[in-house]
């Protein structure tokens, strides 16, 4: 990990042995930032045998292969929405990629990310039905997952459960504009709305891989910060999970110019370098892990400022607890022949009663581990 960061920064031993190189490429892997190692790498050529850097090649033609293949797949989903005349906007992905990185290839791509209207979910989806892909699991408070072999397309119609986070979502396609994609019309969220999205995300995702916090360096130096917070992110909680990612960032970039326009109490940034300080001591420590549902909302508990807010946020934990629906919950609806989705929604407390009664607490633990609850 240490020597991976150093490649970050700009720092590299003269050379590598066999075993520190190939532990290298691996941590990079892990942590989702082998493409960007490897042309890392291969701009200090002369500290690279010739065996090193034809793998380097290799790994950067699979990048190139892998990007053509997402960004052919992002344009046409496109196209086919424009056609259909549904908006749509692509978060992440090989546009962000491109624009952050200067190259999409650079950053590792594994699904597509499509925020829509929500009156415009239904026709979405029957659209991608079209296209060939085939909803993979039941659908959330705010997107579904769809397969097509190997493409994966997550379809947003909100950017987060909007029973826990109060999000604009009106006003947030109000500022979205029209840009450009290698030659092609794409729809992306302002500038304001982009970075905090992707704190929002990294928030999500605990921080828990250093392509994150690459993602966040880059995004800040890129996206303004407007004066006075963004209109639509008006909750104190979005102005802690810009703050700690902007911390979480200088852990990565000590060259990283801090923003200056957080609103934050001195107490709370203490708090929340502190937290840092925990997650960065983590992430050089200990692989990632798999986050379930509880593990990310106990995060956002955290994050969030303590006193009658966070007491706010237990209890729209609670409520999404109760009410949300997974997997297990229409599975166990299926035992008793209903299927729709208000029948699944009231069995839900009682599936929770069964498995809390059935299970030991090793059980429990690992049925909750793979179920998210």
């Amino acid at each position: 990990m240490q020597m991976l960061l150093d490649l970050l920064r700009g720092r590299l031993p003269d050379s590598l042995n066999d075993g520190q190189w190939s532990t290298l490429l691996n941590v990079a892997e892990e942590e989702n930032l082998l493409p960007w190692a490897a042309e890392r790498l291969r701009s200090l050529g002369g500290h690279c045998t010739q065996e090193q850097m034809r793998q380097l090649d290799a790994i950067l033609r699979e990048a190139q292969v892998a990007s053509f293949v997402w960004t052919q797949t992002l344009k046409g989903t496109m196209a086919e929405f424009r056609k259909a005349d549904v908006e749509v906007i692509s978060l992440k992905g090989p546009c962000l990629a491109e624009r952050l990185y200067g190259d999409a290839a650079l950053r590792s791509c594994y699904d597509l990310d499509l925020l829509v209207r929500p009156s415009d979910l239904a026709r979405a989806e029957h659209l991608l039905g079209d296209m060939g892909f085939s909803p993979h699991g039941e659908a959330d408070d705010y997107h579904r997952r769809w397969l097509r072999k190997a493409t994966v397309v997550e379809l947003h119609h909100e950017l987060e459960n909007p029973h826990a986070f109060a999000i604009d979502l009106d006003g947030l396609w109000a500022r979205s504009a029209v840009s450009q994609f290698q030659r092609a019309p794409v729809q992306l969220l302002a500038p304001c709305d982009e970075l905090h999205y992707l704190c929002l995300h990294a928030a999500r995702h605990r921080f828990d891989r250093l392509c994150l916090l690459l993602d966040l360096a880059f995004a800040f130096r890129r996206l303004p910060l407007p004066s006075g917070g963004a209109p639509g992110w008006n909750d104190p909680v979005f102005d802690n999970m810009v703050a700690l990612a902007s911390i979480m960032a200088a852990r990565l970039d000590p060259q990283f110019p801090e923003p200056q326009d957080l609103r934050l109490r001195p107490r709370d940034r203490r708090r929340l370098e502190q937290l840092a300080d925990r997650l960065w001591n983590e992430r050089l420590l200990a692989p990632a892990q798999a986050l379930d549902w509880r593990s990310q909302h106990r995060f956002f508990l955290e994050v969030e400022n303590p006193g009658w807010r966070r007491a706010l946020r237990r209890w729209r934990h609670l409520r999404i607890l109760l009410t949300r629906l997974i997997d297990a919950d229409f599975a166990f609806a299926r035992r008793f022949h209903l299927r729709r989705k208000w029948q699944v929604r009231l069995l839900r407390p009682f599936r929770l009663l069964m498995k809390a009664l059935r299970l030991s607490p090793e059980t429990r633990q690992d049925a909750h581990q793979g179920t998210g609850g």
